[in-house]
């Protein structure tokens, strides 16, 4: 059988620890990544995609459908292998001719991956996660439908590189990549509950933080639950709705959070206040917006060595424009 994602041969990605600091901080590697394509037909057809792909998946081979419109025509493509290097993806191109008869040509792969430094990576496809490892390759978790798939989150990865945990229609789940038990940890209480939900763990591996409903003029809250999904609770946010918290990341060795909350509404708002909160729900206010200086901490922020890195978005008198300042504070003051 040939191991359509080529393990040994392939070019393994940079180390990336993703998941552990929190949404929009810590992004997973955007590659280039290349694929094989071996199939594309009308979508009318896809059941011969489908077939090729149950086939091919159910012999250990990593393969996914992609779909697609070329002059306003829907198509089906079924692609093979995940590749860093287009080198290797090339020599699987010409190994998938040779002995599977299945002509095909590279091109890129846009997908997502997790990496735990160079021991594994955990790639999303439109109809699967896949472990990869240097000896291993397997399916983790299927998607039932395509509308699945689309809310499926940024995979974190547990600090001790032995669970994951993402959310996916409506549900926060976690995955023992040991056992390859799946967990359900949260469903979400209407249909929306968990919209684009971004999640991360804690240092000690014993809790998840997580943003709600992450999206435009919704009111995001943060969370926090234990690892196994006990104790689930609303960590901050505003229940009337006039603000929402935008982003968050860990206390690298604490078990407390730092979040940036601003309002839910209007166009010009890039952030808000800095806060930091413990598991209790004591909260701190480290950094203010000021209305009548008209600024703002922007969203995204970092911690690196003893500091918190952010920026304060300085608004002219009309709010038509935007200067920016790099500022630092203490981690623990």
């Amino acid at each position: 059988m040939i191991a359509i994602a080529f393990i040994g041969a392939m070019a393994w990605l940079p180390p990336t620890l993703v998941g552990a600091q929190g949404p929009e901080i810590a992004a997973a590697d955007a590659g280039p990544y290349y694929t094989v394509q071996i199939l594309s037909v009308p979508a009318v057809r896809s059941d011969r995609v489908l077939r090729a792909y149950d086939d091919l998946k159910a012999r250990g081979h990593l393969v996914y459908c992609r779909h697609a419109y070329v002059h306003e025509r829907a198509y089906t493509r079924l692609r093979a292998g995940f590749f860093r290097d287009r080198h290797a993806a090339e020599a699987c191109a010409e190994t998938l001719r040779d002995k599977e008869g299945l002509h095909g040509f590279v091109t890129q792969a846009d997908l997502a991956v997790a990496s735990f430094g160079e021991a594994f990576d955990i790639v999303t496809t439109p109809n699967d996660l896949w472990f990869l490892s240097q000896g291993s390759l397997r399916p983790l978790y299927h998607f039932d439908s395509i509308e699945a798939a689309a809310t499926c989150s940024t995979i974190a990865i547990g600090p001790d590189g032995r669970t994951i945990a993402f959310a996916c229609d409506n549900r926060i789940l976690r995955i023992d990549l040991d056992r390859d038990t799946t967990t359900t940890l949260a469903k979400g209480q209407s249909e929306d509950a968990l919209f684009r939900c971004t999640l991360a763990w804690s240092p000690d591996g014993r809790h998840i933080a997580y943003l709600d409903r992450v999206g435009w003029e919704l009111p995001t809250r943060l969370w926090i639950m234990r690892s196994d999904g006990d104790a689930n609770r609303c960590l901050a946010g505003d229940d009337t709705g006039r603000t929402r918290v935008k982003s968050f990341r860990w206390h690298p060795s604490r078990l407390e959070l730092f979040y940036v909350s601003g309002p839910t509404h209007g166009t010009v708002s890039v952030g808000g206040s800095l806060y930091r909160v413990n598991l209790q729900g004591r909260r701190d206010l480290l950094v203010p917006a000021c209305l009548a200086e008209r600024t703002e901490v922007c969203r995204q922020f970092r911690i690196a060595g003893d500091q918190i890195h952010y920026r304060i978005a300085h608004f002219d008198p009309d709010y038509q424009e935007i200067t920016y300042t790099t500022q630092t504070a203490p981690l623990d003051p």
